[in-house]
């Protein structure tokens, strides 16, 4: 029975990784969910404080995330409908895979800026440019969270 929550525990932590960067799979919370899950079936291995650490660095990736994209298109001279655009852009770009989730948040803020705020093709593609920024710092920083999260599953259940 170990062996097999072990197995499936550590596919969960390898695919919540690769979710960090790939924006169709649930990254960080999956790779909470799976030291949560093994907490329950295996209680002695991990603490409550290491959940706790894991759902906290949880909680800053998705405040990073929403901040990075609003940030990225006001470091780039967008204005808050550069922003809703591109929260809009990522929910269309849901539907349309991987594709849709990288191009839908640029063409959002782009489209926004231009027919709402009522800039140029110019100052429209700055605020599309940072949308870009942010996502890259925002998975950078994502990318950091999830090492960390499973560095210190690993620690925890080998050396405490």
């Amino acid at each position: 029975m170990e062996v097999i929550v072990w197995t499936l525990t550590v596919v969960a932590l390898v695919v919540g990784l690769a979710g960090v960067v790939l924006p169709f799979l649930p990254g960080l919370g999956l790779i909470w969910a799976a030291a949560i899950i093994h907490k329950l079936i295996l209680p002695e291995v991990l603490s409550w404080w290491t959940i706790a650490l894991m759902g906290l660095a949880v909680l800053a990736g998705v405040v990073m995330e929403w901040a990075a994209g609003a940030a990225g298109v006001k470091w780039f001279g967008g204005t808050k409908w550069g922003m809703g655009g591109a929260v809009l852009g990522g929910l269309v770009g849901i539907f349309f895979s991987l594709p849709g989730l990288i191009i839908g948040p640029l063409v959002g803020a782009i489209l926004a800026e231009k027919i709402f705020a009522k800039r140029s093709l110019q100052q429209s593609s700055k605020a599309g440019i940072g949308v870009a920024a942010g996502m890259a710092v925002s998975t950078v920083v994502k990318l950091g969270l999830a090492l960390a999260m499973i560095a210190a599953f690993f620690v925890d259940a080998f050396w405490f």
